[in-house]
C-alpha cells in the first residue's frame, strides 16, 4: 500500500470516528435498504420506513434527511420527543406537498375547460399549499441537521 492510500484510509477512519463521537452513525447501503447502526431505512416508492429488529418504528417518511436523522435517533435510542417532532413536520410537509400537486393538476384542468373562476381559486390554493410545504420542509430539515 502506498503512502497516499495509507493517508486516505487514516483520514476516513478519523472522520468516521468524529461522526461517531458526535452521535452520528453514517448510513451504509445494503441489499435490504440503508443501514444506520441497527436501524434500517427501507424505501417504499417515494416514502421510507424506519425498521429496527424487524419492527417498523416510523413509516411513510418523505424527506431523506429526516429518514437518516430518525434512523440515527432510533439506532441510539435517543430523544423520542425530537423523533416525534421531526416525524410530525415531515408528515405535514408531505400532506401539503401532495395537496399542492393536486391543486396544480386541477388548475390545469380548469384552464383547459375555460373555467377561469375555478382556475383562480385552485391557483390560490396551490400557492398556499406550496408555500406551506416549503416552510415545513425547511423546519423539518433544520431539526434533522447533524
Amino acid at each position: 500500500m502506498n503512502e497516499v492510500s495509507k493517508r486516505f484510509e487514516q483520514l476516513v477512519k478519523t472522520t468516521y470516528r468524529k461522526f461517531l463521537d458526535q452521535g452520528t452513525i453514517l448510513p451504509e447501503r445494503t441489499p435490504d435498504g440503508i443501514q444506520v447502526g441497527d436501524a434500517l431505512i427501507k424505501s417504499d416508492g417515494p416514502y421510507k420506513d424506519i425498521v429496527k429488529q424487524g419492527k417498523v418504528i416510523w413509516s411513510t417518511v418523505s424527506l431523506n434527511t429526516v429518514a437518516i436523522k430518525l434512523a440515527n435517533l432510533v439506532a441510539w435510542n435517543e430523544d423520542t420527543n425530537l423523533q416525534k417532532e421531526i416525524f410530525t413536520l415531515d408528515q405535514k410537509y408531505s400532506k401539503y406537498f401532495v395537496d399542492s400537486k393536486i391543486y396544480l393538476d386541477n388548475y390545469h384542468r380548469a384552464i383547459n375547460n375555460n373555467d377561469d373562476i375555478r382556475a383562480d381559486i385552485l391557483w390560490t390554493r396551490y400557492q398556499d399549499a406550496k408555500e406551506r410545504a416549503i416552510i415545513l420542509k425547511d423546519q423539518a430539515e433544520h431539526l434533522a441537521r447533524f
